[in-house]
């Protein structure tokens, strides 16, 4: 037996316990260990207070909601190895009525289809990029939109601190998001008939980081729109920000992580951040920010998410009074549903009017809000 068969056949085993109340599973599928662990952490802790929540209340339809936290190191492998170990647990004790996951989007589409047959719902909390997607999966939510929304919040930004500067756009050719996000903005430029002020650059085109910071510093350019793993982005950064300490960087918040805080030291500060809003500014959201604090959890980062992901599945359980796949799907598409942040209808999974991306700016160690 393959070590990684091993590793989720001990996590299914999860499901095996036992309650004197009816219990109904979902689980959460979000890195512990890796690269991403901090956000996976943040996304686990948000689920898990809601199901605690709910629990409180005695639970949900008279079922008590039982947590499965499942651990895929943003492997995709392990991604999809999970997804297939979820959908052969059939039997009513063993069978997962929720995924909410998971945090790593390489095999969004492989993962999804597998849910989607086996009649598994599924939130995501992340936004992510639609495009992937080659058709409509009614039991698949996409609960902060569609990651391409990203560009065009950039894109508003950069027309009114930075416009007509030169861009550069460094990414991943071997990394899918990373590939997404890299087209998502060249369209953005393009249908604002911008395209020539982008300036794309692929790490595999370069022999190493210092060549491709002497091009783009020798092209002129002076901003960039940094895309990649956190290494790759940390040590680029670098490289541009020693040779010019007023160089702006943009990155996705998800993508600064530890190797990205450690490589760039001081000269982290000033780097601009691009990431899904807290929602606590949200008037909408002032009931839910109440309730949270009561719970002891404050909004901050991912793990408001990872609690509205379950707030909304109970929403359309108590709707339909059914945690069956094809009768929460049907209640998705007639909308409009509550959310943590108000009435929200859905379109095809993705919230209408979705949510937009702030920018950040990192002085001093805090985050603040740029506008």
């Amino acid at each position: 037996m393959s070590k990684l068969f091993a590793y989720i056949l001990l996590a299914m085993a999860l499901f095996g316990q036992t309650s004197a109340q009816a219990e109904v599973n979902i689980a959460v599928i979000a890195p512990r260990e890796g690269d991403f662990s901090r956000f996976g952490e943040e996304i686990i802790y948000g689920v898990r207070t809601a199901v605690n929540d709910i629990n409180r209340s005695g639970g949900l339809s008279g079922e008590k909601v039982n947590l499965i936290t499942v651990d895929d190191r943003c492997d995709d492998n392990l991604a999809i190895s999970t997804a297939q170990m979820i959908a052969v647990n059939v039997s009513e004790k063993d069978k997962v009525a929720l995924v909410i996951g998971p945090y790593c989007p390489n095999e969004l589409d492989t993962v999804t289809g597998i849910y989607a047959k086996a009649k598994v719902f599924q939130i995501i909390p992340m936004a992510v990029n639609t495009s992937r997607f080659e058709k409509h999966l009614p039991g698949l939510v996409l609960l902060a939109g569609d990651k391409n929304r990203q560009s065009a919040d950039f894109y508003k930004y950069y027309v009114r601190h930075f416009n007509n500067q030169k861009v550069a756009l460094i990414y991943d050719s071997n990394e899918r998001d990373s590939i997404d996000t890299a087209a998502a903005l060249q369209r953005e430029f393009k249908n604002n008939g911008k395209l020539g002020l982008l300036q794309a650059y692929s790490y595999a085109s370069y022999e190493d980081i210092d060549a491709l910071s002497e091009e783009v510093l020798k092209d002129g350019i002076r901003i960039a729109c940094v895309l990649g793993a956190p290494r790759q982005i940390g040590e680029i950064s670098y490289e541009l920000k020693s040779a010019d300490k007023n160089f702006v960087i943009f990155i996705d918040k998800y993508a600064a992580q530890e190797d990205y805080a450690r490589i760039m030291g001081d000269l982290a500060d000033d780097t601009y951040y691009i990431g899904l809003p807290s929602l606590k500014d949200n008037p909408d959201f002032a009931s839910t920010l109440v309730k949270l604090r009561l719970l002891g959890m404050e909004p901050e980062g991912l793990g408001v998410y990872g609690f509205s992901a379950v707030k909304l599945w109970a929403e359309l359980v108590g709707k339909t009074g059914s945690f069956a796949y094809d009768d929460l799907a049907k209640a998705l598409a007639e909308g409009p549903v509550s959310t943590t942040w108000g009435e929200v209808s859905f379109q095809r999974g993705i919230p209408a009017g979705t949510l937009n991306f702030n920018i950040y700016r990192h002085v001093d160690g805090q985050y603040t809000q740029a506008y």
